[in-house]
C-alpha cells in the first residue's frame, strides 16, 4: 500500500513540475487567443471567432478537411453568411466585391506583398550551402516574386522586364521551336511503341527545356528522355503540393533545404521534391557564377542553343544580369538561385496546365477540334513544319481558342493582328479567361494606409486580400458562371451591366505584380497547339473531366482532384 501512495506521489510530483513549466506558455497562448477575438484590431470586423483567434482553423480545412485545400471553400460559406468583408485570420480581412478591387490593386499605389504567402515557397533563407548563408529580413527576400517591399520589388522587376518582353521572346522563337519539334517527335515514337501520352509530362519537360535554356544557356534536356522525364513533372508540382502545408507551419521549406535531402525524402516526399528542385537549379547558378569570377565580369554563353540559334541574343537571362549595372548586393548566388526557382516552376507548372486543359477541352469538342485542324491545315502547308508566332497570331480561329488561356495582361499587350472580328474574337478570349481561373489563391497585399471599404476602416497594415474566381465566377455578373459562354460578351445591351462585367474581369489580376513571364507562355502555348494539332490525330484516353480537369484544390495555383491521372491522350493517326 505504502509503496502505492509513494508512486502516486511521484506521479503528481511530475505532473506537477511539468504542468509549472507549460503554465506560463499556455497562459501567454490563451492571452493571445483572447487578444485576437476581443482586443485586436480586427476584432470588431465579422467572421467566425476561431477565425480570427489564429491560424489553426485555416490550416484544419486545408490539410484535414477532405483532399486539403479547401480553405478557399470555408472563405466561401463566410461570405455568404457574414457579407461581402470577412475576417479569415487574426490579421487577414477578405473582400468580395469587384469594385474594391480597383482600390486595393491600385497601379500607382505602395502595396507590399504579404510574407507568409511568399515564405511557402522556401523565399526567405539562404542555403546552408554557403557559409554566408543567415535568415534573411523582410526587404531582403530575393526573387521578384518573394520580395515583400513594393520599391525594392520595382527595382528587381526593372532589372528582368527586358528579358521578357515580346521582342525578347521573339528573338528566341527559334530555341522554342526547336523543344517543340522535340517533344512532336517523342510523341510520333510514342505512336510507333503503342504508347499513350502523359500531356502533363510532355508539356513540363518541353517548358522546362525552354525555360533553363533561357535561364542558363544549358538546356535541362527532359526532352531526350522517352517518357519525357515524369521526374520533373513531380518536381514542378511538388512546389505547389506543399503550399498548405507551408502556409500553417512557415519555415518548413527553409527547414527542409537545411537537412540532408535523404532525410527530408523520408519525412515528407513533397517537400523532397522542392528541395531537390532546389539543389538542381543553385549547381547551374553557381557554374555561371564560377565562370563569372573567373572572367572577371567578361563572360558569355557561347556554347549554348541561344548562341547557335541566334547570334544577336547569345546570352541567357543570367549572364546578362551577372553584367547587368545593378548593385553587386543584387548579383548574389542565392538571389540568382530564387530568381530562377520562381521563373522555371511558374513557367513549368502553370504553362504546362494551361496546355493541358486547353488540349483537353479541343478534343471532347469534336466540332471544334475539327475547325481547328483545318484552319491548321490550310495555313501551314507542311505538318512538320513549324510556323512563325507572328503568322500563328493571324489565325483567327487557333486565337480564339488559344488565348482564353492566357494572360490579362497577354490579351492586352499582344493582340493578334488582322483578324476578322476583333469583338467576337474578344469576347471568345475574354469568356476563357474567365472560366479557367488558373490561380485560384487569394492574394493578400498590405497597404501602410488605412483602406475604406463602405463603412469599415481597415487599419493601416492590415493582410487584404481578394481571389481571382470571386469575381471571375461571380454569379450576378456572369449568369451561370460555370458554364462557357462567349456570347455573353456580345448580347449584353445594358451598359451598367457591361461595365460590371468588365470590371470583374480579372482572370490573372492586376496592377504592378502581374506574371513577368506571360509573353514566353504567349509563344509557347502558340507554338506547341500548332504543331500538335496539324501533325497528329489526338483522342482522349481514360480522362474524366471532374477528375482530371476541374479545380478541386487551392495550392496557390489551381489544382485538380488528387486522384487525378492527368490528362491523357493517344494518336490514332499522324500527316505525313
Amino acid at each position: 500500500m505504502l509503496n502505492i501512495i509513494n508512486r502516486v506521489l511521484s506521479l503528481y510530483s511530475e505532473i506537477t513540475a511539468v504542468s509549472i513549466f507549460l503554465f506560463p506558455f499556455v497562459t501567454c497562448y490563451v492571452c493571445y487567443l483572447v487578444y485576437n477575438i476581443y482586443f485586436h484590431p480586427l476584432a470588431e470586423f465579422p467572421g467566425p471567432k476561431l477565425a480570427g483567434a489564429s491560424r489553426w482553423y485555416e490550416g484544419y480545412f486545408d490539410n484535414l478537411v477532405s483532399h486539403g485545400g479547401q480553405y478557399m471553400y470555408e472563405i466561401d460559406r463566410m461570405h455568404e453568411e457574414y457579407g461581402p468583408i470577412v475576417r479569415i485570420a487574426p490579421n487577414e480581412l477578405h473582400i468580395q466585391d469587384v469594385e474594391f478591387h480597383g482600390t486595393l490593386y491600385a497601379l500607382g499605389a505602395k502595396r507590399n506583398k504579404v510574407p507568409y504567402m511568399i515564405d511557402i515557397f522556401g523565399t526567405n533563407l539562404a542555403s546552408p550551402s554557403f557559409p554566408s548563408a543567415n535568415i534573411r529580413t523582410t526587404a531582403e527576400r530575393d526573387s521578384v516574386f518573394g520580395t515583400v517591399q513594393h520599391d525594392l520589388h520595382r527595382i528587381r522587376r526593372m532589372a528582368l522586364n527586358p528579358f521578357f518582353s515580346k521582342q525578347a521572346v521573339t528573338r528566341i522563337e527559334s530555341v522554342i521551336q526547336s523543344k517543340v519539334r522535340r517533344m512532336c517527335d517523342n510523341v510520333s515514337a510514342c505512336k510507333h511503341r503503342g504508347q499513350h501520352i502523359q500531356l502533363r509530362h510532355a508539356l513540363t519537360a518541353s517548358t522546362v527545356d525552354i525555360t533553363t535554356e533561357y535561364c542558363f544557356a544549358r538546356c535541362a534536356n527532359t526532352l531526350d528522355q522517352p517518357d519525357f522525364s515524369p521526374e520533373w513533372d513531380e518536381m514542378m508540382r511538388g512546389v505547389s503540393e506543399i503550399v498548405p502545408l507551408a502556409r500553417q507551419f512557415p519555415g518548413v521549406v527553409q527547414i527542409a533545404q537545411m537537412l540532408p535531402i535523404g532525410l527530408v525524402r523520408l519525412l515528407n516526399p513533397l517537400v523532397a521534391k522542392f528541395s531537390e528542385f532546389d539543389q538542381l537549379v543553385r549547381v547551374q547558378v553557381s557554374e555561371i557564377f564560377t565562370r563569372y569570377r573567373a572572367s572577371k565580369g567578361e563572360f558569355s554563353a557561347k556554347e549554348s542553343e541561344l548562341s547557335r540559334e541566334r547570334p544577336d541574343q547569345a546570352n541567357s537571362i543570367f549572364h546578362e544580369i551577372l553584367k547587368a549595372k545593378i548593385p553587386e548586393s543584387e548579383k548574389t548566388v542565392d538571389r540568382m538561385t530564387q530568381e530562377a526557382q520562381s521563373i522555371i516552376s511558374a513557367a513549368s507548372e502553370t504553362t504546362s496546365s494551361v496546355l493541358a486543359t486547353t488540349i483537353f477541352h479541343i478534343l471532347d469538342n469534336p466540332d471544334v477540334h475539327e475547325r481547328l485542324k483545318a484552319e491548321l491545315k490550310g495555313a501551314i502547308e507542311h505538318p512538320k513544319a513549324l510556323a512563325e508566332w507572328r503568322r500563328l497570331q493571324q489565325l483567327p480561329y487557333l486565337v480564339s481558342l488559344l488565348l482564353p488561356q492566357l494572360l490579362s495582361s497577354v490579351s492586352s499587350s499582344s493582340a493578334p493582328v488582322d483578324l476578322p472580328s476583333k469583338t467576337k474574337q474578344s469576347a471568345t478570349v475574354k469568356e476563357g479567361l474567365r472560366i479557367s481561373v488558373a490561380i485560384c489563391g487569394r492574394l493578400p497585399l498590405v497597404a501602410p494606409e488605412p483602406l475604406q471599404y463602405k463603412s469599415w476602416t481597415i487599419p493601416a497594415g492590415t493582410y487584404v486580400g481578394m481571389s481571382p474566381k470571386d469575381a471571375l465566377h461571380h454569379p450576378t455578373i456572369y449568369p451561370s458562371p460555370k458554364a462557357f459562354d462567349p456570347s455573353r460578351w456580345l448580347t449584353t445591351d445594358d451598359p451598367k451591366h457591361k461595365a460590371m462585367m468588365e470590371m470583374a474581369f480579372l482572370p490573372f489580376n492586376k496592377g504592378p505584380r502581374v506574371c513577368i513571364g506571360s509573353q514566353l507562355a504567349y509563344a509557347n502555348i502558340y507554338h506547341v497547339l500548332a504543331a500538335l494539332f496539324r501533325r497528329f490525330d489526338l483522342e482522349l484516353v481514360d480522362t474524366i473531366r471532374e477528375r482530371d480537369v476541374d479545380i478541386a484544390r487551392d495550392q496557390f495555383v489551381s489544382k485538380p482532384h488528387p486522384q487525378s491521372k492527368g490528362v491523357s491522350v493517344r494518336v490514332v493517326g499522324e500527316a505525313e
